[in-house]
C-alpha cells in the first residue's frame, strides 16, 4: 500500500508516519531525509540540492521530483511506501501521478493556532535530527533524544513571524492537493488535534478498511 501523508507543519504527519510505518512494515521517505543523504553524499545532485538549502530556498520542483522517482524505484519501497512532505504542490502531484499508484492520502487537519503553539514548543535532535514537542511528545530525560542521547534544539526558524509565512505558503501551495486527492476518492480527513494515540487509532481504522 502506497500511502501520503498531508497537513500543515507540526500536524503530526511524521509520528504518525512512523506509528503506521511500524504497524503495516513499510518504509517511509521524505524529502528531508533524501535532501539531507543527498547534500551528505558530496555528488553534484547532493552539491546542487545545498545551493538551495543552505540559502533557505525550496529546492525547484523538477530536481526534486527527479530525487523522489529515483528514490522510488528502489527494491525496498516497492512493496508499499509511506510519502511524508511530498508531493507539496500540485505540480509534484501530477508528476507523482505519472509513474507511482498513490492509494491513501491521510490529511491531517490541524488549526493555525495549535500549529503555532505546537511548533513555538518543537524540539529537535540536533543528531539523528528526532521530533520532539514539550506538550505533546516531550522527551523521557528532559534536553535529551530518546533515540540517541544528542541534545535536543529548537529550530531557529520555530518563531511565529517565520512559522506565519511557512503557514501561508502551506496554504497557497500544498491546500489544493486536499481537492485534487479528494477528486480521486483518495483522501481521508481526520482531526489532527486530538491525542497522538486517538489520531493513531483513526488512521488505521481508515487505512486498514477494504484491505
Amino acid at each position: 500500500m502506497n500511502i501520503i501523508f498531508l497537513g500543515p507543519q507540526s500536524c503530526g504527519k511524521g509520528t504518525q508516519a512512523e506509528l503506521l510505518s511500524e504497524k503495516l512494515n513499510i518504509s517511509i521517505v521524505t524529502t528531508g531525509n533524501i535532501f539531507r543523504s543527498k547534500k551528505a553524499s558530496g555528488d553534484e545532485e547532493g552539491k546542487l540540492i545545498a545551493s538551495y538549502i543552505d540559502k533557505g530556498n525550496l529546492v525547484p520542483d523538477e530536481l526534486t521530483d527527479k530525487i523522489v522517482r529515483d528514490e522510488l524505484q528502489k527494491e525496498e519501497y516497492q512493496n508499499g511506501v509511506i510519502l511524508d512532505g511530498y508531493p507539496r504542490n500540485l505540480n509534484q502531484a501530477e508528476e507523482l501521478d505519472k509513474y507511482f499508484r498513490v492509494d491513501k492520502v491521510i490529511f491531517l487537519n490541524v488549526p493555525d493556532a495549535i500549529v503555532l503553539k505546537r511548533m513555538s514548543n518543537r524540539r529537535i535532535c540536533e543528531k539523528c535530527g528526532a521530533n520532539f514537542n514539550l506538550i505533546s511528545k516531550s522527551p523521557k530525560e528532559g534536553g535529551k533524544c530518546d533515540s540517541c542521547g544528542s541534545n535536543l534544539i529548537q529550530r531557529e526558524d520555530d518563531t511565529e513571524e517565520v512559522i506565519a509565512v511557512r503557514l501561508n505558503s502551506y496554504h497557497r501551495l500544498t491546500e489544493p492537493l486536499i481537492d485534487y486527492y479528494e477528486k480521486q476518492r483518495k483522501l481521508i480527513r481526520i482531526d489532527g488535534t486530538k491525542t497522538i494515540e486517538g489520531v493513531h487509532e483513526e488512521v488505521m481504522k481508515h487505512v486498514t478498511r477494504n484491505t
